[in-house]
């Protein structure tokens, strides 16, 4: 499949998903996020990590709150991804920008938009934008949002590339999971060559280790 092709095939993907995700009621989404809390807490890799790196939801993605509050109610530290802004009196293009993960400190709040910290970012996404850099090495898990994600562990996201470039740093040691709605797993996802696969995948309904096999 050429370039042009590749990227038409992800644009109908990501067409698709929106128009499921956008269905989706509630109540349907809190409780795919509180089960898919509850399968990452059970899981010996996130027990054990010091340091989780994750991201602060879309209205239509999976919900990380409840596993953020875990997360603080077990004293591990919280990184989330800030996108690099451009350099001043240069705009740059979304796909030359990196991805930093800073601290999001623990608070007593009901909801993530109660917390002092966090403000809407630049790409509609909730930011923290005066947090400290937390050190890549010392991240131990990432949970990776998704568009979409296949059983092989090859991860559609929204076109930026900010994941596959973060995930392919050689700093980065953590363990890469995605997470995702029911919804959003398909036997099979369009990917290019720049796409990063992803080792684990967690869904509300599913895990799914990807192993040497299935990557064929």
């Amino acid at each position: 499949m050429g370039h042009e092709d590749i990227n038409e095939a992800k644009s109908r993907t990501r067409r698709a998903v929106s128009d499921v995700l956008t269905g989706l009621t509630p109540s349907r989404r809190r409780a795919a996020s509180v089960a898919l809390a509850q399968k990452l807490t059970q899981m010996p890799e996130v027990r054990a990590a010091r340091t989780v790196m994750l991201f602060l939801s879309l209205p239509s993605e999976i919900d990380t709150w409840p596993t953020i509050r875990w997360a603080w109610r077990e004293g591990k530290r919280v990184a989330v991804p800030r996108v690099e802004a451009s350099a001043p009196g240069r705009e740059t293009h979304l796909e030359e920008r990196g991805m930093t993960p800073v601290l999001l400190a623990a608070a007593d709040i009901q909801t993530i938009h109660e917390h002092p910290g966090v403000r809407p970012g630049p790409l509609g996404i909730l930011d923290v934008p005066d947090a400290p850099e937390v050190p890549v090495p010392e991240i131990d898990v990432v949970l990776v949002p998704c568009m979409a994600v296949d059983r092989r562990g090859n991860r559609l996201g929204r076109g930026g590339g900010f994941y596959d470039r973060f995930l392919s740093r050689p700093d980065l040691r953590a363990r890469q999971i995605v997470i995702a709605l029911q919804e959003q797993l398909f036997d099979e996802v369009p990917v290019g060559p720049r796409d990063r696969r992803v080792p684990v995948v967690v869904t509300d309904a599913e895990t799914i280790v990807v192993t040497k096999k299935s990557e064929k």
